[in-house]
């Protein structure tokens, strides 16, 4: 079995597994998993005194079964941080990212998944991304990330790549059901930095923080 064959079965086993936790758990371990977010995001998005701008963060509008981060969203509104949320241009198999400062900038778009209205502010220097939190079917330790299959998150960290750009960091948010023994990786997958569940927080540095 090669690695994209790996990959399809992973992903429908990774979506059972997530379809059997019950709409009260999911409720549940996302209230929990946004506190920690968000304790996490007033450190990492402390503004330095040369920053003229605000400190930015990239998050996905979560669909079905996934985790709910929108109170991370909501916390941000509420303090002087940035919310961009990314448009998939399918045609070009892209994300575009637009600034959302409330509900009433997201609109159904793409697959059933809110996206930014029409209007909204796009953000064209992807420099200005401080931190990325970014959706996944499974996770594994070693902080390798299992996508949907339609590779726009790894095709837009293939940008900072290809112009030598430091990358966000990277934030992903998962139920404990969700880490597997390990994730395949291809060669423009990219690795998360840290990973928060409903019991623990996991970094690239081997760290294992369990309340």
């Amino acid at each position: 079995m090669n690695i994209k064959e790996k990959k399809i079965e992973l992903r429908r086993q990774a979506e059972a597994v997530r379809s059997a936790i019950t709409e009260d758990e999911r409720k549940r371990k996302s209230e929990i998993i946004s506190g920690k977010l968000i304790e996490r995001l007033e450190a990492l998005l402390r503004p330095e005194p040369s920053m003229r701008r605000r400190p930015t963060l990239l998050t996905y509008m979560p669909v079905k079964t996934e985790v709910d981060v929108t109170p991370v969203m909501e916390a941000c509104w509420d303090r002087p941080w940035r919310v961009v949320v990314p448009k998939v241009v399918p045609a070009y198999k892209q994300m575009k990212l637009f600034e959302v400062r409330s509900y009433a900038d997201l609109e159904r778009g793409t697959w059933g998944i809110r996206e930014p209205i029409a209007k909204a502010q796009q953000l064209f220097d992807i420099r200005q991304v401080d931190v990325a939190l970014v959706p996944g079917l499974a996770f594994d330790a070693n902080m390798g990330r299992l996508g949907y299959g339609g590779g726009f998150y790894d095709r837009f960290m293939q940008q900072y790549v290809r112009t030598g750009l430091p990358k966000p960091y990277i934030l992903a948010a998962a139920y404990e059901e969700q880490l597997i023994p390990e994730v395949p990786m291809g060669l423009f997958d990219f690795r998360i930095n840290e990973l928060v569940t409903e019991t623990r927080i996991l970094t690239e540095k081997g760290a294992d923080v369990r309340d």
